[in-house]
């Protein structure tokens, strides 16, 4: 640090402020005056004025300025010559400047804004509080002054308010040619305005309604009269006898001349050649419950083809031309509910009401709708700019819709779309007028648009509208359990078993902060990014334990999007009963659980399977005693009584060869007893090869009936289980002992057939074949051998089918699924399992 004193020229007094302006020059503000010197090396001079001044300020054109408590003075190097005293310049406590150089200079309880290189009157700020004391400009062009109270923020508005010392009552305003507007209200004068404010007085008068014609001719009426300004001319025309007293409601130039003017609780007239002619209600009067009320025009416009368009407050547009009058309703997809204004574009028709807005496609209206559920409600002013957007000034502030998003909406009726909303957060003041005068919305000569409200008429310029291009820094504030608030320190760490939680977080923009949009996501949760609007709280439930990383973004009002999104990692810690270990035992445990269950089971069924087989054998056996002990034996008994009396006959008489024939048919019967008392006995082939068991028992047949005999077996042979290995052979056995005995065939043929998902068993002989009742039937009465074999066939859910063909003999089939015949290989569970319950 080097000391700047006497030596450099300095005074020694108190400093109170040191200065560098754009051409190097110090400035120092020394207790009893200012000092300044070029640069480094020359010596301080005391500057001009003389005098105890402070507060320095640096304009941006170079000027220094300063301040002896309550009066500013332009400072220079030295005195000009031929001046010996300075006078106050302005009269303030404080000064500063803004980036864009305009001067901010603090009053007592206010401050006076000078905008740079204008000449216009300074804009007087009120301020809560007392004194300002401090000014400070962000980075967003933001102005922030804090005073005894508190903070004052003030920023660019895009909906500019005309600086008027008048208050207007409802104005009505109209196109102003060349630029501007005119208005008028029911309790003024009709002024000419533009954006600098007001250009000139022309009348005092009420004023209800305002209209230029195409011819550029203003016209006004209250609830006297109508008149027109034409340049200097001026024209009235009072209103009938029955409208007098009724103010004007809307006006619109008539096809071929003339002027539609609607009077409330009058209706429409037709003023033509300075004659009035009240034109006849439409078609909605003579419904049951219309009021005079219902009976005017709230508004009228021209439609390309000259007809007038007309509206009305129960949800109605009439079109007029010709003499014939069309109505638009309900029915023809009108849905407004009071019909506010009618806007014509081109050949394109708008309507705004208070249930919003809607375009005619030459048959029917078809509904605006906005993104976000947005209807456009109360819009009582719609414009079309020469760009193509659709603007729309409503109850809820001035919205804009792109060009393209019209086009779309047109093209697809039902289309949600896009739009940007201008309200209070802009500088609007007020809202749009619901009944009159109307419209309150209007596009300029100059290409600025123009707003009525209640009180206030405001503009805006739609090619150049002040946008934020600064992006809003974003970050996360806190997680919060419950009552706990958690700081967003890296590596976070929640406490166990939390599911539910909030995360906390915010944008730095402090333009419009209302408007700040977000979206977020949590990796691992959300799929894709979540839209929350300007909702600064994310909640999640029914979280498990894991790694989350919470990722935010935010955009600004004008949709300008942060890239660098703030993020934060978080873990939830598992509980022991959340562990994989915990989970791994339990799963160990219901495995176990389980496994022990179905060996139970298994023992169980394999018991009940082991005693249902020792019944059935027990019975079988029962049967077959049953069988050799009382059937065959008396049988044999009989024979052998029989063969007594074939002794007795003699050899070479009728009767002797009679009995013989006798003796032979029960040898035969007695065999086949003996050989069901073998089958009922278990004495039949063991052998798991079926093909092998049908061979043997084939050859033994075609031994006895001397017969051919064929088996043939096709696809991979595969093992059958013992439940149907045993009902297939017993019902391939009775079809061959059939063919055999009772077919007289001279060739029978057995097929076994293996496919993979079925089983196919086929008799077929070249016999006299089965009788066409029987096989109607299904059975023989007093024979059981079909029958068996149908019911073996329902127990291993396979089908059999009989059929002759003609002189070719009989097929008997029977076709099993592979599921119910084909032995399963069990896996090593279940083999360990049967094991142990064995």
């Amino acid at each position: 640090f080097v000391t700047v004193g006497a030596a450099q020229g300095l005074p020694a007094r108190r400093a109170r402020q040191v200065l560098f302006d754009h051409a190097g020059r110090q400035w120092v503000a020394m207790q009893g005056g200012i000092y300044s010197r070029a640069d480094s090396s020359a010596a301080f001079r005391q500057a001009w004025p003389h005098g105890d001044l402070s507060a320095m300020a640096l304009a941006p054109d170079g000027t220094l300025w300063a301040s002896d408590v309550d009066s500013y003075y332009r400072v220079l190097p030295a005195a000009p010559s031929g001046e010996a005293a300075a006078g106050a310049v302005l009269q303030g406590a404080n000064m500063y400047f803004d980036r864009d150089g305009n001067q901010w200079l603090f009053h007592a309880g206010g401050l006076e804004r000078r905008n740079a290189g204008s000449s216009d009157a300074p804009q007087q700020q009120d301020l809560n509080g007392g004194m300002p004391q401090s000014f400070f400009q962000d980075r967003e062009g933001n102005v922030w002054i804090g005073t005894s109270a508190g903070l004052n923020r003030f920023r660019r508005n895009r909906l500019l308010t005309l600086p008027l010392q008048t208050i207007f009552n409802h104005p009505a305003i109209a196109p102003l040619t060349g630029g501007g507007i005119w208005a008028g209200d029911r309790i003024g004068a009709l002024h000419a305005l533009g954006p600098e404010g007001e250009r000139r007085n022309v009348l005092s008068a009420r004023i209800s309604a305002l209209y230029r014609d195409p011819d550029g001719v203003l016209w006004a009426g209250n609830d006297e009269e109508v008149w027109s300004v034409d340049g200097g001319r001026m024209e009235r025309y009072p209103l009938p006898p029955e409208a007098s007293s009724y103010e004007v409601q809307a006006l619109c130039r008539a096809e071929g001349g003339g002027l539609w003017v609607s009077v409330v609780r009058a209706g429409l007239y037709l003023l033509k050649d300075g004659r009035w002619r009240r034109q006849p209600a439409p078609p909605l009067a003579t419904a049951a419950g219309v009021a005079d009320l219902d009976l005017f025009p709230t508004t009228l416009t021209a439609g390309a083809d000259g007809a007038l368009w007309a509206g009305y407050v129960r949800n109605t547009i009439a079109r007029m031309a010709g003499g014939k009058t069309v109505l638009y309703g309900a029915e023809q997809g009108l849905e407004l509910g009071q019909v506010l204004t009618l806007y014509r574009h081109g050949t394109q028709l708008w309507a705004g009401g208070e249930r919003g807005v809607a375009w005619f496609d030459g048959q029917r209206f078809n509904t605006l709708h906005g993104q976000r559920g947005e209807a456009f409600r109360g819009v009582s002013g719609i414009v079309r700019t020469p760009q193509g957007d659709l603007w729309l000034f409503g109850t809820e502030g001035l919205s804009r819709i792109g060009a393209e998003q019209v086009t779309l909406a047109m093209r697809t009726p039902g289309h949600e779309v896009d739009y940007e909303r201008f309200d209070a957060h802009d500088g609007l003041l007020g809202a749009a007028s619901q009944l009159r005068p109307m419209p309150s919305l209007l596009l300029g000569d100059d290409g600025l648009l123009w707003m009525a409200t209640a009180n206030r008429i405001n503009w805006i310029n739609p090619a150049h509208i002040a946008r934020n291009p600064v992006t809003p820094p974003v970050m996360v504030q806190d997680v919060v359990i419950g009552e706990q608030r958690y700081s967003p320190l890296p590596g976070l760490q929640l406490p166990q078993s939390t599911s539910n939680l909030r995360i906390d977080y915010t944008a730095l923009s402090l333009s419009v902060p209302e408007r700040v949009r977000f979206r977020y996501r949590l990796d691992g949760v959300d799929d894709d990014w979540q839209d929350p609007g300007a909702r600064r709280q994310a909640f999640y439930t029914n979280l498990d334990p894991g790694q989350y990383r919470f990722r935010v973004m935010a955009a600004n009002e004008d949709g300008v999007w942060n890239p660098q999104e703030a993020q934060l990692a978080f873990s939830i810690p598992p509980t022991f009963a959340e562990t994989i270990w915990f989970k791994l035992v339990c799963f160990i445990g219901v495995a176990a659980t389980l496994a022990l269950m179905y060996r139970l089971r298994l023992r169980h069924v394999t018991q009940q399977l082991r005693t249902r087989l020792e019944d059935r054998a027990d019975e079988r056996e029962r049967i077959a005693r049953t069988l050799h002990d009382t059937f065959l034996q008396s049988v044999q008994g009989l024979m052998l009584r029989v063969q007594t009396l074939l002794k007795r006959l003699p050899p070479d008489g009728d009767a002797y060869q009679l009995v013989e024939k006798i003796l032979n048919q029960a040898d035969q019967v007695l065999a086949e007893g003996r050989n069901q008392v073998s089958g009922l006995r278990g004495v039949q082939p063991h052998h798991d090869d079926l093909p092998h068991m049908f061979s043997e028992l084939g050859q033994q047949l075609r031994e006895e009936h001397a017969a051919d005999f064929a088996l043939i077996v096709t696809g991979q042979q595969t093992s059958l289980n013992e439940e149907g290995r045993e009902h297939l052979y017993h019902i391939g056995r009775e079809a061959l002992l059939n063919a055999f005995r009772h077919a007289g065939a001279s060739r029978i043929e057995l097929e076994l057939g293996y496919a993979t998902d079925h089983f196919t068993l086929q008799v077929r002989d070249d016999g006299r074949g089965i009788d066409e009742q029987v096989l109607a039937a299904g059975e023989r009465p007093g024979h059981w051998g079909l029958i068996g074999m149908r019911e073996r066939a329902v127990k291993i859910d396979a089908a059999l089918d009989l059929w002759c063909r003609p002189g070719m003999g009989t097929v008997a089939q029977v076709t099993a699924p592979g599921s119910a015949v084909y032995q399963r290989k069990p896996g090593t569970l279940r083999r360990w399992l049967m094991r142990e319950a064995a």
